[in-house]
């Protein structure tokens, strides 16, 4: 028999365990397929409440139910989010497809996604990516229009598909595919994401391989009214026709929202069929906003950005200006991008600094530690004139080549040799003002200058020496720029009118 006191020390351990095992469970994190709201309320929306029948599974005869389980109200504090700005006032709406979520959508659910408070994602099929809810935007899209019509030919064989969509994919050509199917989307995500959280100031439409600077974000709309009808982007043209560039991303106000999508239920049926005759949502998007509501969009480049680190052009168009934006990041590079901001954010805090993380921040970074005069096989993109090899009758050059040439009466010395050679075409650089080039770039006769500094891309290596793409940036003429353009004191916000 055990003794009174050893009686009494099990005793002991016993609550003490029961203890613990019951406090592990409020401290522990809800799992991902609960709702991601963070306690208290985001863009009016209260955190969801659980009661005891949402936890009960028993039958009513097996005595009362159980307590709820306890949930924490909140998840524990995550290291990478020290310092995140609040942003439960904005919701980021993201758009992607079923051909491409499970490459793309991971890394933004680890990086850019992992701090904010809400969030929706929409596809061209309902999944399921980690506990998160990805919604079907097509779903509404009206019959008379998806009958008998090519454009859906991918969403239909997705639901079809009884395995992973990747084999499935083979049996056509997502890229094409996708891209007919697109366009259907953006009219139906702005009225599905208004329908499910219908009261924030702000929603911005951004795609899966895009990249949102939340810190800078947050400080520039602090400057901003919602309640004004606002549609901020980087401008594009269709037949003269202004728009947002859906891949930049696009940020629309409350008012322009309640404008659009509140006052005008069913307003995505109604472009239904006009989508079929276009070729980007972005566009139709741009149409309907401008047909309801009179609202245009406004130009907000370079801050809303269609570019990345590789081929930001870096100059006086790109330097003390604020970014927001940025496009065509693939997964390792929006990974990089993400410890980069978030080291970079800290040290201005901890230096007392408040700025936004400006261009010449990401060129510092990216750029400058890899600054050579020339580079081999490599594409810098120089494209903003041209000096062509006139003198073969045989070749033929492209209209827009010619088009960019400066009038040969007007070549220096220098420039009138430029087409000759790589060495020449560098000359020709050097001669200018910093105004007129910064970086060149030769291949068979072609000598294209521009003035900007881009790092750009590799390109394979041409079996002949007078095919291979060779670049040269003016290093010299670069470093003189930047020392005079000093520390960036004055920010360059863009101008939003209203």
């Amino acid at each position: 028999m055990l003794s009174r006191k050893s009686y009494l020390i099990a005793t002991i351990a016993t609550a003490s365990i029961l203890v613990l095992l019951y406090t592990s469970r409020i401290g522990s994190r809800p799992g991902l397929d609960e709702p991601y709201y963070r306690h208290g309320t985001h863009g009016g929306h209260q955190a969801p409440q659980h009661s005891a029948a949402d936890a009960c599974q028993c039958n009513s005869t097996d005595g009362p139910p159980p307590p709820p389980p306890i949930v924490s109200s909140s998840p524990p504090a995550d290291p990478a989010c020290e310092g995140f700005p609040d942003t439960s006032n904005v919701l980021l709406v993201m758009k992607t497809g079923a051909s491409e979520a499970f490459a793309r959508l991971p890394t933004q659910l680890v990086t850019m996604l992992r701090c904010l408070p809400d969030f929706l994602i929409f596809s061209d099929m309902a999944q399921n990516i980690g506990g998160y809810q990805v919604h079907d935007s097509l779903a509404t899209v009206s019959e008379e229009v998806q009958e008998g019509n090519s454009d859906f030919d991918l969403y239909r064989r997705q639901k079809w598909c009884l395995v992973d969509q990747e084999n499935c994919n083979k049996l056509g050509n997502p890229a094409r595919e996708g891209w007919n199917l697109d366009k259907y989307k953006n009219v139906h995500i702005a009225e599905k994401a208004y329908g499910m959280r219908p009261n924030y100031d702000w929603y911005l439409f951004v795609d899966a391989d895009t990249y949102v600077l939340w810190p800078n974000l947050m400080q520039w709309l602090k400057k901003l009214d919602p309640t004004k009808k606002l549609y901020l982007g980087s401008v594009t043209l269709i037949n003269n026709f202004s728009f947002g560039h859906g891949g930049s991303g696009y940020l629309v106000s409350k008012g322009a929202m309640d404008a659009f999508v509140g006052k005008n239920p069913g307003v995505a049926n109604e472009y239904d069929m006009r989508a079929k005759g276009e070729c980007c949502g972005d566009y139709i998007f741009a149409l309907a906003l401008k047909n309801k509501t009179e609202v245009g969009v406004q130009q907000m480049w370079p801050t809303i950005n269609g570019e990345k680190p590789a081929t930001l052009p870096f100059g006086p168009s790109h330097w003390c200006h604020p970014i927001v934006t940025m496009h065509h990041m693939n997964a390792e590079e929006i990974n990089t991008f993400w410890h980069f901001e978030r080291r970079k954010q800290l040290a201005l805090a901890e230096s007392g600094t408040s700025r936004p993380l400006v261009l010449k921040d990401i060129f510092e970074e990216f750029l400058a530690p890899h600054l050579n005069a020339t580079r081999e096989d490599w594409d810098n993109l120089a494209d903003n004139r041209f000096y062509l090899d006139l003198d073969d009758d045989g070749r033929k050059w492209e209209e827009w080549q010619t088009k960019r040439m400066k009038k040969p009466e007007d070549y220096n010395e220098y420039e009138k040799r430029a087409h000759l050679s790589f060495e020449d075409c560098g000359a020709a650089c050097r001669s200018l003002p910093y105004n007129e080039c910064f970086r060149y770039k030769y291949q068979n006769g072609a000598c294209a200058i521009s003035n900007s500094f881009i790092m750009g891309k590799p390109v394979k290596r041409d079996d002949k020496d007078e095919n291979r793409v060779m670049s040269g940036w003016d290093v010299e003429k670069i470093h003189a720029w930047i020392q005079k353009q000093g520390s960036c004191d004055k920010i360059k916000w863009p101008d939003v009118k209203g």
